[in-house]
């Protein structure tokens, strides 16, 4: 089923329209929604504390995703399969580390701003979907990803609900 379903949407790069915004998504948009995601709690609530989770929680999901790749060592699909992929990844397949992070920071924008939050899930399905469309992940690796990616914003907030009961850090925060 995840072959089958890899295959369905790598399909979809034989489109030059879906396989530029796939790329676009991928590779350039990312970056753009995580430096938002950063900045949403200075701009809208002058929470710096906050943005610094923000921007942890993306350090921290990053280096967790790595270490997963390691431990399975999942070959990416292009190199299982010998495709050309649109774009040329290095390392493992498995979980999909552009959407453990950018799930994480999604949980997190959600948290503080629930509509804001939806459309960054939306923009992290796409993400996900562009990262098969391009050839570098499967299905599993980006479903992985976002469960790992949900549960690493979680527990952010857990950390974050447990900083602010110290008496001492309230003026910080």
């Amino acid at each position: 089923m995840n072959i089958t379903l890899f295959n369905f949407f790598f399909s979809f790069s034989l489109n030059p329209t879906i396989a530029g915004l796939s790329l676009f998504l991928s590779n350039i948009f990312i970056y753009i929604l995580i430096v938002f995601a950063i900045l949403i709690p200075i701009l809208f609530r002058r929470d710096f504390i906050y943005s610094i989770l923000v921007f942890c929680t993306g350090a921290g999901a990053w280096v967790f995703a790595y270490i997963i790749k390691n431990i399975f060592m999942i070959p990416r699909p292009f190199v299982t399969f010998n495709l050309i992929p649109l774009f040329m990844e290095t390392g493992f397949s498995f979980p999909s580390s552009h959407v453990v992070v950018i799930s994480a920071l999604s949980v997190l924008v959600w948290n503080k701003n629930r509509k804001l939050g939806i459309i960054f899930f939306v923009f992290t399905l796409l993400i996900g979907l562009s990262r098969i469309i391009i050839g570098v992940h499967y299905p599993v690796d980006t479903i992985a990803g976002l469960c790992f990616g949900v549960l690493a914003g979680l527990i952010a907030i857990w950390f974050y609900g447990c900083f602010k009961k110290f008496a001492f850090l309230k003026k910080y925060i």
